[in-house]
């Protein structure tokens, strides 16, 4: 898959999108049927939402245990 920066006026292909694309995906085929045009503000939300889904988490502080006053583990 490839990302490429748009030279020609093209509409967003988001369905409530009104803006014009600026960044096109298209397969390494690279067919232009198979391509998705997306403007700015559309590719940043998306990069959000997939951001949440794929960073991965931290794991679990074991030196950070929560401890009582008098020193010890409960």
């Amino acid at each position: 898959m490839q990302v490429q920066k748009l030279s020609v006026k093209t509409k967003c292909e988001m369905p409530t999108c009104k803006n014009n694309a600026s960044y096109q995906f298209c397969l390494d085929s690279g067919d232009k049927r198979n391509s998705l045009n997306l403007c700015e503000d559309c590719m940043r939300e998306i990069y959000g939402h997939i951001g949440k889904i794929l960073t991965p988490k931290s794991p679990k502080n074991m030196l950070n245990k929560k401890t009582s006053g008098r020193g010890y583990e409960r």
